[in-house]
Formats: C-alpha cells, sequence, structure tokens
C-alpha cells in the first residue's frame, strides 16, 4: 500500500469567480502500472468509487490470451480503498470491461479506398488491414495491403473525376461522389458537369446510383455522411446517408448558369441513396464555406465563414479563398489566406428549413466579452480560426468553440492565437463574443542529436522540430444554469502525448458574460490526463479533474465546485 498525501480539504473561495477548488490529493502507483498504460477508468455510482486499471503484460496459453493489470480503487474524495495485482482471460475481461476491446493478438478485415488518377478517371482499391494488439498502447496497430483495382466508368465508357467519397468502417461498402469527364472529340458532353453518387459493397461491386438533377450546374459547397454506430465496436463509423449542399456554378456557360448565384440546393439521402429530402434556399452570401454540419437530435445544423457581396459565383469564390496548398472540392488551388466578412448559421429540421442567418464583423465587434481582469481584447476578424467544439445549452442556445491561428507564406499553420466563443440563441442570432487570452502558445520545441562515428572523426548532428498544437477546450453546463469553460493550455509534450493543466471560467447563460480564468494543476506540477482529463461525478455541481505528476507515477485527483456566488 502507497500512501496518500492530502494536499488540500479546506475550502478554497476563488472570489467572485466561483470556481471554488473543494478537494485535491495524490496518490503514488507502481513503478509496473507507470510502465504499462492506463487502460480503463470506470465509476460505480452506487459505490461512489472510481477504479483504474492497468494493463501490465499480456501472454498466450496455447489459444487463450492472458491478461495481467493492476487495479487502483478510489472513493469519492479520492481516498485510497485497495489495490490488486490480477491475471484474467481476454474472454472474462471483455464481459467484465465495455473499454476493454480485445479481438485477439492479429485480425483481418477488409475495406475500400479510392484515389484520383493523375491522367483522368478513378481507381477503387480494396484492401486487406491488419491489425495488431499491443497491450502496451492498450489497442491496435494497423498495416495495409492493397489487393485488386476497379476503374469505374459510365455506361457509355466514360472516367470520373472524384470528388469526394466516405467508407463505411462496419461493412466496407464505398461511397464516392463523381463528376463524369468529358470525352475528347464529341459534341455531346452536356452531362460534364453533373454530379453523381456511387454506391460499391466491399467486393467492389456497384450496388447503387445516384445521379443529381438540377435546372441548372451546380458544384458541391459541402458533403457529409449520416453516421450509424457500430454497438459492439463504437470507433468504427458506418454510413447511414447523405447531407449535401450544392451551390450554383457559371462554369459551362450562361446556357447552364443559374442567373441566381445565392440559389443553394440543400439534399439528403439515406444509405441505398434514395433521396429523402431536397428544396432550395437563399443564401446571404454566394460563397459560404461550410466547415461542419452540427447534429442535435432531430436538427442538423450548418455553420461556416461567408464572403461579403453577391457577385461572384461560388467555384471562382472557392479559388480564390482556398490557402496555397490546399485544394477544393474541385481542385482548385487558392491565391492565398482568405478575409471573410460574416459566418452563417443554418437549421435544418423534420426536412425543412428552420433558419439561416448572418452574423457580420461588426455584429461580432459589437457584441464583445472578455473576462473582466484581461487586458487583451481578442477579436474575430474574418481569417483563420479553427471550430473546436459545438455546445448545445439547455435553454436552446448554441455556444461554438475555436481559436484562432496564422499560416506561414507556404500555407502551413505556424501560430495558434486566440481563443474564442461564438454565443448564439435558439434563432441563430449572435449574443456575444467571448475572447480569451492563453497563457501558453501550443509551440512546442524538441531536439534531437545524433552521434555518426567515422574513422578518425565523431559528428553530431542536431534537429530542431517545431510544433503547434491547438489548445484542447470544452463547455460544461453545470445546475446553477451556467456554462464553465475549461481550456487544457499546452505545456510540453512527454512521450508523444501533451501536458495539460486546466484553467476555467464561467460564462453566464442568461447575460452572456463571463468572469476571469482560474488556473488548477500547474503550480503543483500535475498535468491532465490525455485520455480521462475529466472524471465522472454524481453531484451534479462539481467537476473532477484527474491526471498525474509529469514522469506518471504520481496520480493528481482534484474536484472543483461548479457554482455562481
Amino acid at each position: 500500500m502507497k500512501k496518500i498525501y492530502l494536499l488540500l480539504c479546506l475550502l478554497v473561495s476563488v472570489g467572485l469567480q466561483a470556481q471554488v477548488l473543494e478537494l485535491e490529493k495524490t496518490y503514488k502507483i507502481s513503478r509496473a502500472s507507470k510502465r504499462g498504460e492506463l487502460s480503463g477508468l470506470d465509476y460505480d455510482k452506487e459505490a461512489r468509487t472510481y477504479t483504474l486499471t492497468y494493463l501490465t503484460d499480456m501472454k498466450k496459453k496455447s489459444d487463450r490470451y492472458i491478461f495481467k493489470y493492476e487495479q487502483y480503487v478510489f472513493d469519492s474524495d479520492f481516498n485510497f480503498v485497495k489495490d490488486a495485482e490480477l491475471e484474467e482471460d481476454a474472454e472474462i475481461m471483455k464481459k467484465k470491461f465495455k473499454w476493454f476491446r480485445f479481438k485477439g493478438e492479429d485480425y483481418e478485415t477488409i475495406g475500400n479506398s479510392v484515389s484520383q488518377q493523375i491522367m483522368g478517371g478513378i481507381v477503387l482499391k480494396r484492401k486487406k488491414i491488419l491489425h495488431h494488439y499491443s497491450w502496451l498502447l492498450g489497442g491496435y496497430t494497423k498495416k495495409t495491403e492493397l489487393l485488386e483495382k476497379v476503374k469505374p466508368r459510365t455506361e457509355e465508357g466514360r472516367s470520373y473525376s472524384l470528388v469526394e467519397y466516405a467508407e463505411d468502417e462496419i461493412n466496407g461498402d464505398l461511397y464516392i461522389l463523381a463528376t463524369v469527364n468529358a470525352k475528347i472529340g464529341t459534341r455531346n458532353n452536356d452531362e460534364v458537369g453533373d454530379f453523381t453518387l456511387l454506391k460499391y459493397n466491399v467486393d467492389l461491386e456497384l450496388v447503387a446510383k445516384h445521379d443529381f438533377n438540377f435546372p441548372f450546374k451546380q458544384v458541391p459547397a459541402y458533403v457529409d455522411i449520416v453516421e450509424r454506430v457500430n454497438q459492439d465496436d463504437p470507433e468504427e463509423i458506418g454510413v447511414a446517408g447523405f447531407n449535401l449542399i450544392f451551390a450554383p456554378s457559371d462554369v459551362y456557360g450562361k446556357k447552364f448558369t443559374d442567373p441566381n448565384n445565392n440559389n443553394y440546393t440543400f439534399v439528403s439521402l439515406d444509405g441505398d441513396l434514395k433521396p429523402t429530402t431536397q428544396f432550395n434556399f437563399e443564401s446571404p452570401s454566394s460563397y459560404w464555406r461550410i466547415d461542419n454540419m452540427i447534429v442535435n437530435g432531430d436538427d442538423m445544423y450548418f455553420y461556416g465563414p461567408a464572403l461579403a457581396g453577391k457577385d461572384k459565383y461560388f467555384n471562382k469564390a472557392v479559388a480564390s479563398t482556398a490557402t496555397k496548398t490546399s485544394g477544393s472540392l474541385l481542385g482548385a488551388i487558392g491565391s492565398g489566406e482568405a478575409k471573410f466578412k460574416a459566418v452563417q448559421l443554418m437549421k435544418v429540421s423534420g426536412g425543412k428549413l428552420k433558419f439561416l442567418t448572418e452574423t457580420t464583423l461588426a455584429d461580432f465587434k459589437a457584441r464583445q466579452q472578455f473576462p473582466p481582469s484581461q487586458r487583451k481584447t481578442p477579436d474575430y476578424e474574418g481569417r483563420e480560426f479553427g471550430v473546436r467544439s459545438y455546445n448545445f445549452m439547455s435553454n436552446g442556445d448554441l455556444v461554438i468553440l475555436g481559436q484562432n491561428y496564422d499560416r506561414s507564406k507556404e500555407g502551413n499553420i505556424n501560430k495558434f492565437n486566440d481563443i474564442l466563443g461564438f454565443h448564439f440563441d435558439g434563432n441563430g442570432k449572435l449574443r456575444a463574443q467571448y475572447g480569451v487570452d492563453t497563457k501558453e502558445s501550443g509551440k512546442i520545441v524538441t531536439t534531437s542529436t545524433d552521434t555518426h562515428y567515422g574513422i578518425s572523426t565523431i559528428t553530431r548532428i542536431t534537429t530542431t522540430l517545431t510544433r503547434n498544437f491547438a489548445c484542447p477546450q470544452q463547455l460544461i453546463e453545470a445546475q446553477d444554469g451556467n456554462a464553465y469553460w475549461l481550456l487544457r493550455e499546452i505545456r510540453d509534450i512527454r512521450d508523444g502525448k501533451l501536458l495539460t493543466y486546466p484553467r476555467m471560467g464561467r460564462v453566464d447563460l442568461k447575460n452572456a458574460t463571463m468572469t476571469d480564468l482560474t488556473t488548477f494543476g500547474k503550480g503543483d506540477g500535475y498535468y491532465l490526463n490525455p485520455n480521462y482529463p475529466t472524471l465522472e461525478t454524481d453531484k451534479g455541481q462539481s467537476i473532477v479533474f484527474f491526471g498525474a505528476d509529469k514522469p506518471g507515477r504520481e496520480l493528481w485527483f482534484a474536484r472543483v465546485a461548479l457554482k455562481a456566488k
């Protein structure tokens, strides 16, 4: 048994920030556990205990796999209850632990992929995926072998150009959104520029096809799958259907061009490519770069930045706003960083458009909110912004969290900047723009030295690697009617895992304001566990941070009350 250390058991007031550190404790685990992997963390609501399971070894006995693991049990106040060293058959562990998804030391699956040929046409590739289990990693590594190939063509023998594709990870089905290539030497090319969705089964047999027919030529502005989850393995995502949004294009001349370049089309298909919904809508901007589809129950939300004005067609705006190193849905190479003038938010429910709002940069500026003591006033300026999470509140509000970033001249991300939160009401109207200055830059520089020995010389080569990481963040709604904004500030990296510590502030959902942020853990050198940064609690009025010191030997628990003063 190890000695448990009580760091703090008195209530510590944090003034008006209302994040009260109730309890903080540490516990030293064995060296074997430290060398192993924290594979599972379970909370027993009835017993109110946390059980931590570390896999420490695996061995094979005839046709059975035996796992060795250590367990530590703590009560809800993080007092040590008991520990144990156990050996158990893999089949027993699969029934006991939901997180244990062992399928044998090695197994194979068959899947498909697709690629675009340089000279035109697409190639479907059947692949065999070899999975090998590593108890130290707590999961499988994968190795892929390519099998046979298929080159799809139309009934007239024309080839396709690839736009997007998706693989059903459950059954291996392959879905391909493509457009027909022009046939040289013929006049009948009216179908060029039209889009088709193809479905192939795991044996690369064409089983379904849907042709998108519009009065005028359109291009895909957004494509996403409707997910279905494998209940036996939640990490495998299947395809239940598609949602697509098309925008008018002027690529093929006046005859095929919609005079209204804001006339977008929404289309939904099921997994067999049968249409379920289709309607047209007027986009405030002719170029809307839709970044994400967010599903909330039966409602779908579409979000992304938009250009001001209505003069350019979507296809031309794509080419001018794409970054230098990226391609668009049509393969166009951009001219540099875009400067957007607004964001648009659309809600679709029951197959109908509920709202589509436009929020301009002036709207964001007018609704700025910052922590009271923060001097810097971060703002959304229409440039590069990476969304980190979408959060629906119980009052119907939507809060989008993200981070500004910069690109180098070559188009690579070279700096992450301020944290921003966009707070919309249930009708898509902006209530507030929150701006937070991060404490850490997210830039990590590591150096390594290789020594080469010659006959009479010793050469040392030092390599410096600079990496930039976005700050993980989430929003937690509490019983006091407020939300708590958790930032995981990036301090360092160890063994390929980020070392982060928590900073948290309160968002007043009623008044659309926020408090200062409080830092936890960093002062004592404790960092959040990358897989289990927070633990479940049945109180509903607190959050439990979980992590360890930098070497990973001493566990760290901290419970913070979530309540407004």
